[in-house]
């Protein structure tokens, strides 16, 4: 077992305390996003309302692992900073503490959260994927009727929609002056409306509507053969459109197919899933040389910079991995020749900050 010093215990906390403020707070913005744009959506009666948590939770769930590599390079600046900006580091450096003895906490932290992204990426974000896909299938197949807002106009998803409409819902669920629009294939149509309306499920799982008190118009547009029923209990089947959906998106389908597949888009999967880790690793040791600033500059000096090197970093990887894809890159360089350009460039900064390795080399 690798023994830490008290310099690793130190160093490590202070890393450990900023990625997890960093790591929390971009996983409040994107979720507070996310959150907010999901209930655009329930407003407008696009989305059912009993679905809005549970998108909102698998959405960040994904979202957390792709930003633990961005989180952890902000993590170890701001932590780094601070040392350098209390002059801590100088002292540490005069004292012959080198480099090396800087990677060591770090990386103690970097190498176990690239496992255990490894993990989560190619185990758990694709049945994450696969479930948000047939709730987005679900939801745009049908209309629920908990997904009908009060003073708006739905339509549903079939081929032949149906229009609901209702005034407002009362304490006990029931629709309270409601409307329906539907067509069917003869190019007939029929209107209801009633004073309340509630929604069911017969023994066979068909969707029907229950109008109370209310009228039925029923006709074919253009003649005039159109019939007026009045009522005080009527059902109407709601048509559902669902299908059964496939794995067909290449983000969802499990790690093991990956594996054994030879498909040249499945193979850049791969590549893409494995990415997040190593770019954990990556960033983790640009950080070092990276962080390195004078007292009076402060510890948010780099953050700026940091944040470009990791959308360049980002870009590079979603073109490396359409080139792949185009078979315009061969397999064994794939995304590969991205995670080498900023392994060199923290190479670079290395050899800048300790003046050709002699502090790297260097006893800690």
């Amino acid at each position: 077992m690798l023994k830490q010093t008290i310099i690793d215990r130190y160093i490590g906390k202070e890393i450990l305390f900023s990625w997890f403020a960093v790591f929390i707070v971009l996983t409040l913005i994107i979720s507070g996003s996310t959150l907010g744009n999901l209930f655009s959506q329930a407003a407008d009666g696009s989305l059912p309302n009993n679905v809005v948590f549970t998108l909102l939770f698998n959405a960040t769930l994904r979202f957390s692992v792709q930003l633990l590599p961005i989180s952890l390079f902000i993590g170890a600046l701001f932590a780094f900073g601070r040392l350098y900006k209390d002059s801590e580091m100088v002292s540490m450096f005069a004292c012959g503490i080198t480099y090396k003895a800087l990677y060591r906490p770090l990386f103690l932290i970097a190498v176990p959260m690239a496992l255990l992204s490894a993990i989560a990426n190619f185990m758990m974000v694709p049945a994450l994927k696969h479930e948000y896909y047939e709730l987005e299938a679900t939801v745009e197949d049908s209309v629920d009727i908990t997904g009908v807002t009060a003073g708006r106009f739905t339509a549903s998803k079939g081929a032949y929609p149906s229009i609901f409409f209702i005034e407002r819902k009362d304490k006990h669920g029931k629709m309270r002056h409601t409307f329906l629009y539907q067509s069917d294939k003869s190019n007939r149509s029929s209107i209801e409306t009633s004073s309340t309306a509630s929604y069911y499920l017969d023994d066979k799982g068909r969707r029907f509507m229950l109008f109370e008190n209310g009228l039925r118009y029923e006709g074919k547009p253009g003649e005039g053969d159109y019939q007026a029923i009045e009522y005080k209990k009527h059902g109407v089947y709601v048509e559902d459109n669902q299908s059964v959906r496939v794995r067909t998106k290449r983000d969802e389908i499990p790690s093991s197919v990956l594996w054994a597949s030879d498909k040249l888009t499945h193979k850049a999967e791969l590549q893409w899933r494995l990415a997040i880790p190593v770019v954990i690793i990556v960033l983790a040791f640009m950080a070092v040389p990276f962080s390195h600033t004078s007292p009076r500059k402060g510890r948010f000096t780099k953050i700026g910079p940091a944040i470009i090197v990791y959308i360049i970093y980002s870009n590079l990887l979603i073109a490396a991995l359409s080139w792949m894809e185009k078979g315009k890159t061969p397999v064994w360089l794939g995304l590969w020749w991205v995670h080498f350009i900023f392994i060199l460039l923290g190479l670079l900064l290395l050899m800048k900050q300790t003046r050709f390795h002699k502090r790297l080399l260097g006893a800690s």
